[in-house]
């Protein structure tokens, strides 16, 4: 008999043993509870096995003790199979294709300790691995008739074709023991052919047993080495990952240091021509079919043009009259300020953007641009002198103790309206999202009008150095720098160094915050692109 086909016996034979131990022998007898936490054909979410031998499989062949149907089909027909060693339970993976996982991690062979959840195969089904103790440590806690169950379930159906084989087996000798007795006067030559062909048949028998444990066996070590394999490979290939991530965050770490980089790509880049000065010539206020002119209106921002086609400014820039810039409630544009929440009431801005040397000039109206008014809030304000509620419509917040700081991160506003032209200034959503502290910046604008006509070109945008003050973006889902921004800037671009060493824009200038002189905001570039 071979090795393979001597340790099917062993186990067989172990098992009966194992067996006959539980039912007359319970007391020195431990065992396992398996939870099933996902419902199947056999077995509800909740149900337990109470599992009495020392060697069960896992799987949707009839054969095995724990059984899934047909649905389960990341299930393998002998997916794994826990054995005893000792005093201890261990778990081993059968399948080939299909992985065995404890508590969340593949393993090839591991010792089960108690409280561990078994899943077989990803997303596959789960089962909790359970050792009673005190008094229900062994078997005498459990009924004889549930003894029996578990022995006939366990023991006596896994191993029922070996046992009906040599069942066969023993009857046929009987059977032709009795006849070679009855008939040994007479049939001597007979009785030496068949029991010929009975050893012809056991060898064979024998032999086939033999060969199909020497496949098995020959299959599982396949699996484990192509397995360790394949764990190696993606260490190997995460490995690799890491130390890449590692090469360019490094990278990015020392182009941020260097002092002189900013300034080094500004001259080379010269992304100062795509920068523009924005003049409000005139607003128009239009109720019902009558127009009013306001003229003198007075503000002045910056815009700049990206590469995509799209001019960019803040949104207070074009729709001034919306946040009170440089008039009061008795101005003209004060009463345009109350008159916005009106619904016969229009308001236009005729706006003109120039670049540096006025190589290109663009005209546009407020209603040129698209606008986040998501947020916006129309609130009253007062009553006229007949009594009649006067309102106000707010788009940004006039008051940070009142008003939600998320509303900041609608200061943006673009166009394409351009004739079809074009910036060289990039934009990356991506790092505009996750600066880190400290991270320099690169501003160009107009603060306070300087740069406009008082150099050696006719507009020339004047450029600083500013710092991130914080990592990512604020609860606003806005930028905060360093102080440095002023009037005029508003609208204009924010650039840092991205991981190829490059200028690119993450931010629109946007405003100081009311509670220190100390910082500003800037609305990040990825919010005009998500609307």
């Amino acid at each position: 008999m071979t090795q393979s086909q001597e340790h099917y016996l062993e186990t067989l034979s172990k098992s009966i043993r194992t067996g006959f131990s539980t039912i007359f022998n319970p007391s020195a007898q431990r065992y396992y509870i398996l939870e099933h936490k996902v419902s199947s054909k056999y077995h509800k979410a909740g149900d337990t096995q109470e599992i009495i031998v020392d060697n069960i499989e896992l799987g949707r062949d009839p054969k095995c003790q724990v059984r899934f149907d047909e649905s389960f089909t990341t299930v393998s027909r002998r997916h794994a199979c826990i054995m005893k060693e000792g005093d201890v339970w261990r778990l081993m993976r059968l399948s080939k294709t299909n992985k065995v996982l404890l508590n969340g991690e593949p393993v090839i062979s591991q010792v089960l300790n108690n409280g561990d959840e078994i899943q077989l195969s990803i997303n596959g089904p789960k089962l909790g691995f359970i050792v009673p103790a005190g008094k229900k440590k062994t078997l005498n806690s459990l009924a004889l008739t549930r003894r029996f169950d578990l022995f006939r379930d366990q023991v006596l159906r896994p191993y029922r074709l070996m046992l009906a084989a040599l069942t066969a087996v023993l009857l046929l000798c009987v059977a032709i023991g009795g006849y070679v007795i009855y008939s040994q006067t007479e049939h001597i030559g007979k009785q030496d052919i068949l029991i010929d062909k009975l050893n012809t048949r056991i060898v064979s028998f024998n032999t086939d047993f033999a060969n199909v444990n020497k496949k098995n066996e020959e299959r599982r070590v396949q699996d484990s080495i192509e397995y360790a394999n394949e764990l190696e490979r993606q260490k190997a290939q995460f490995d690799k990952e890491i130390k890449r991530q590692q090469e360019i965050t490094r990278d990015a770490i020392n182009k941020i240091k260097k002092g002189a980089n900013i300034s080094a790509l500004l001259q080379e880049s010269c992304v100062d021509n795509d920068v523009f000065l924005i003049t409000a010539e005139k607003v128009v206020i239009s109720i019902d079919d009558e127009e009013y002119e306001l003229k003198n209106v007075g503000w002045q921002a910056t815009g700049f043009l990206l590469n995509d086609g799209r001019f960019v400014t803040a949104r207070h820039c074009v729709e001034g009259w919306l946040y009170n810039v440089s008039c009061d409630s008795e101005s003209e544009l004060g009463y345009a300020l109350r008159a916005a929440a009106v619904d016969n009431v229009r308001i236009k801005a005729y706006l003109k953007a120039v670049s540096t040397n006025k190589k290109k000039t663009f005209n546009f109206t407020s209603d040129d641009f698209i606008i986040d008014r998501s947020r916006d809030r129309i609130e009253q304000i007062g009553v006229n002198d007949e009594g009649e509620p006067m309102y106000w419509r707010f788009a940004y917040p006039a008051n940070a103790a009142e008003w939600p700081a998320e509303m900041w991160s609608t200061d943006w506003a673009y166009t394409t309206k351009t004739n079809g032209a074009k910036g060289k200034l990039r934009s990356d959503v991506k790092l505009s999202r996750s600066l880190l502290p400290l991270q320099q910046l690169l501003v160009l604008g107009f603060p306070n009008g300087i740069g406009v006509e008082d150099g050696n070109k006719v507009i020339d945008p004047i450029s600083y150095e500013l710092k991130t003050s914080r990592k990512g973006l604020a609860k606003n889902g806005c930028i905060l720098h360093s102080r440095g921004t002023d009037h005029g800037n508003s609208g204009g671009p924010i650039f840092a160094v991205d991981d190829n060493g490059e200028l690119t824009v993450v931010g629109i200038v946007s405003r100081g915050d009311q509670r220190s002189d100390e910082y500003n905001w800037a609305v990040p570039i990825c919010h005009m692109y998500e609307k």
